[in-house]
């Protein structure tokens, strides 16, 4: 029995038999129907009747379906469209998006498929209609709702704003606290601000209120988010330089070239003064060889002591000593560089990071690394500054045996190993309970490549793939990754965002395979039933393909947080139940074939 209150989705297209059949199939599920086989009538029935979803045949007889879209999203913006068509075509569907589409499907498609994206288009609705609920009652707003009146007194506090500003009060000025809100206060068109309080980047919007002379400031706490996007803007800045530092290792043509180079890449980096690279000499003193960030001038007046009199310095050589990376926090308040105080204080240095640059056992010098801000250098940074020092080595060892092409070649690939591998533990170190996932993914898929026959080039790019495949989870809070139990629909979102994040973090960085599309596409389906794209049989490149039937294979028979190993039988099982339906048959086959007929096994000692 159909209610006033069930949603009402209008159906716009020309075909009156596929029009017919899915305004029959929508009632069965217990939706309102209305449709309209042109534009016009489709823009006069939303005009007569609030539409929760309007689905719109891009090709219609009077006019296309994006304008027709558009035209009834300007008289109801609350209202999602969902754009169908049997003409495919990137550029339409980029502007379908862009002009407010909810989706957009190709056809033929199947009715599941629709009704998943109509659920989905209502899900989103009702959001929105909760946020403009929220906003015409301040008071039960979760988060902190301000009222200002013109002389920029603050007016009111809902109670969510009471409690994370403490410090606020009704009738004080608001201008310390959230910025000069004078040009606010006369403009009647809504805003959107950033603004900083402590540790906390909040998100203003600010909209007058009707028949006052007050505006209301809704904030929203963004300080997690922008973290997420810093560590994202970090990771693709620090996998670049790698980048170039192996690319350059290909054509160095001396020592010193190199070292000017490492130097001069460190420097780009965000909140990096400077960089040296010191040299062991014979008699154990460290030579400064290369710099950037800093003059001859004040390389000079480091006066590097000998290595039984150094107990600190700005180039300290404790790295050398000691075999491993030094860290200081704070170099301005350490008491062993007390001699060094006023040079510290005049280049602004706060931290200090130095590494050893070791090769075939031996230290050839040092690489030290300078910030201008206090506690610069966490571990994800130290252990891109090893990788590099392990480059610069493997480069001068290469060069000092005038093998330079071979050598340097063979360190560009371990190099990229070590990289990818470090990477790959950086989402381990946050999610242990999936530790060695990643290589084991890589290890599996690689075995599948060389049981279809690919080159060996192609697998060695699955390898690749198989390690960062899931880098995008660094994104995904830890206590997710390792809840001991079911997610909730919010959690389950975040963390299926972590292919396109994946692809975000990935996608700049030139690779000689498609990695960023494969970790993109790795938890797509072959039916068109998986995420983030919806993509279907060849849509899907083939190193997706491979890489999702190994990422089901290994999560099935390892432990995770909410449930015991399943077990290889039962991971065979189900690869082989939706053998060309969710996965490739040829991926399936060479899968099944590895563990039961050459005895594969993962190998869990990396």
């Amino acid at each position: 029995m159909k209610s006033d209150n069930d949603p009402t989705i209008l159906v716009v297209d020309d075909d009156a038999n596929l029009s017919k059949t899915i305004a029959d199939i929508l009632r069965l599920k217990g939706y309102q129907v209305i449709t309209a086989a042109t534009g016009v009538e489709a823009i006069a029935a939303a005009e007569h009747a609030f539409i929760n979803v309007a689905l719109i045949d891009l090709m219609l007889p009077d006019m296309d379906g994006i304008e027709v879209m558009t035209r009834i999203k300007h008289a109801s913006p609350l209202t999602e469209a969902i754009i169908l068509t049997g003409h495919a075509s990137m550029d339409t569907a980029v502007e379908a998006t862009n002009r407010g589409a909810f989706s957009y499907l190709l056809k033929p498609y199947e009715i599941d498929r629709l009704l998943r994206h109509i659920r989905r288009a209502l899900d989103r609705q009702k959001t929105q209609q909760e946020i403009l609920w929220l906003a015409s009652f301040p008071g039960m707003n979760p988060n902190p709702v301000l009222e200002v009146d013109t002389s920029g007194d603050i007016t009111y506090l809902n109670p969510a704003a009471r409690r994370i500003f403490p410090d606020l009060t009704v009738g004080q000025p608001s201008l310390g606290m959230l910025g000069d809100l004078s040009n606010a206060a006369s403009n009647e068109e809504r805003q959107v601000r950033e603004l900083k309080v402590s540790n906390a980047t909040f998100e203003q919007f600010i909209t007058p209120v009707p028949d006052s002379c007050r505006i209301r400031i809704y904030m929203l706490d963004i300080t997690e988010l922008k973290e997420s996007e810093a560590k994202l803007n970090r990771i693709n800045q620090l996998l670049r330089t790698i980048r170039n530092i192996n690319e350059y290792l290909l054509v160095a043509q001396s020592e010193e070239a190199l070292y000017r180079f490492i130097c001069e890449a460190m420097k780009e980096l965000e909140d990096i003064n400077g960089a040296i690279i010191g040299i062991r000499l014979p008699d154990s003193t460290l030579k400064p060889v290369a710099w950037a960030g800093f003059s001859e001038a004040m390389i000079s007046a480091l006066a590097i002591p000998t290595e039984a009199a150094i107990s600190g310095s700005v180039l300290t050589g404790s790295a050398v000593r000691e075999g491993r990376p030094v860290i200081i926090a704070d170099i301005e308040h350490d008491p062993r560089y007390l001699p060094w105080k006023k040079i510290v204080r005049d280049w602004q240095l706060k931290s200090l990071v130095a590494v050893p640059l070791v090769a075939d056992g031996m230290a050839l010098g040092e690489l030290a690394v300078y910030s201008g801000q206090r506690n610069a250098f966490d571990e994800e940074v130290t252990h891109f500054l090893v990788e590099v020092a392990r480059d610069i080595a493997l480069g001068v060892h290469a060069l000092r045996l005038d093998k330079r092409l071979h050598a340097t070649l063979d360190s560009l690939r371990k190099s990229l190993d070590g990289t990818v591998e470090t990477i790959a533990s950086m989402v381990e170190l946050r999610d242990p309970y999936t530790a060695g996932h990643e290589r084991r993914v890589a290890q599996l898929a690689c075995a599948i490549g060389h049981a279809m026959g690919l080159p060996e080039r192609q697998v060695e790019g699955l390898r690749v793939i198989g390690y960062l495949h899931d880098i995008g989870k660094i994104a995904v809070p830890a206590e997710i990754l390792s809840k001991p139990a079911l997610l909730t629909k919010i959690e389950l979102l975040l963390v299926r965002a972590h292919a396109q994040t994946g692809y975000d973090i990935l996608k700049n960085l030139e690779f000689p395979w498609p990695v960023a599309q494969a970790v993109l596409q790795h938890h797509e389906r072959f039916d068109g039933s998986g995420y983030p794209q919806g993509l279907k049989e060849t849509e899907i490149i083939l190193e997706a393909r491979i890489l999702m039937v190994a990422d089901v294979i290994e999560a099935m028979v390892s432990h995770r947080p909410y449930r015991p190993a399943i077990g290889q039988d039962v991971a065979l099982a189900e690869i082989a139940a939706h053998r060309g339906q969710l996965y490739d048959e040829r991926v399936v086959d060479a899968c099944i074939h590895l563990f039961t007929e050459q005895g594969f096994q993962f190998d869990n000692h990396g």
